[in-house]
């Protein structure tokens, strides 16, 4: 009497299906991870155009400034005693803080496809060298028996150096480096909206940091691959 088959032919359907079943729920699974790779590499190749663009036309952007007027003394000490001078003068001057938008690249950009988030860490604001309007130069007061057509020259060009020096240390303080930065975000930000709106990318919220931004809260600025790594990944596996 022969034995009976260890599996049925009823099972051996049912586990053949089944088979079959897992190698189609597997092959959807991968085509869908892989539509979804091919999405994500086309929304990164489509938004590094955009900001590449966009941040060419402009290649420095003006986020801030700061005026004032500084008051200086200089003494001109001759080259005899009675031949001293000095003198006091109100100096108005600018400093402008720019962008340098040219130093940004793909590696700069992080895309959060689940929130629709572009994240966009920019460079510092950097102050431009101060501007001394000569033109509104007043003198307050002149000190001297006899002053010189050179040591009222030399009297003058150290009044520019010491209002230059006074310029740029006031434009570091935190107060305007602050307001700057704050204005670089909402420029960056604004500069943005209408470029990824006309690419067609949707409702995207743009967030702008700068490097110190991501020291300080590495969480929220580490959430995956920025956009040079997604293209690079891409290239690798052509």
């Amino acid at each position: 009497m022969d034995d009976p088959p260890l599996i049925k032919r009823d099972d051996r359907k049912l586990l053949i299906g089944l088979a079959v079943a897992l190698l189609l729920l597997l092959g959807w699974f991968g085509w869908q991870r892989h539509k979804a790779q091919q999405d994500e590499y086309q929304t990164s190749l489509g938004l590094a155009r955009v900001l590449s663009v966009t941040f060419q036309a402009r290649d420095k952007l003006e986020v801030g400034r700061v005026d004032g007027a500084l008051d200086v003394t200089t003494v001109d000490p001759g080259l005899f005693r009675f031949l001293r001078s000095a003198q006091k003068a109100t100096l108005p001057y600018s400093v402008a803080y720019q962008l340098d938008l040219s130093q940004l690249d793909t590696k700069d950009y992080r895309w959060d496809a689940d929130k629709r988030v572009l994240r966009v860490t920019i460079p510092d604001v950097a102050a431009t060298a101060p501007n001394i309007d000569e033109t509104r130069r007043k003198t307050l007061a002149t000190d001297g028996m006899f002053i010189t057509r050179e040591a009222f020259d030399n009297l003058n060009r150290r009044a520019a150096l010491l209002a230059t020096r006074a310029a740029s240390a006031e434009a570091q303080k935190p107060e305007h480096l602050n307001a700057a930065r704050a204005n670089a975000r909402k420029a960056v930000a604004n500069l943005l909206k209408t470029p990824l709106s006309v690419a067609g990318l949707g409702d995207v919220t743009v967030e702008v940091a700068f490097p110190f931004d991501a020291v300080r809260s590495n969480e929220q600025w580490d959430v995956g691959p920025s956009i040079a790594e997604v293209l690079a990944q891409k290239q690798a596996k052509n």
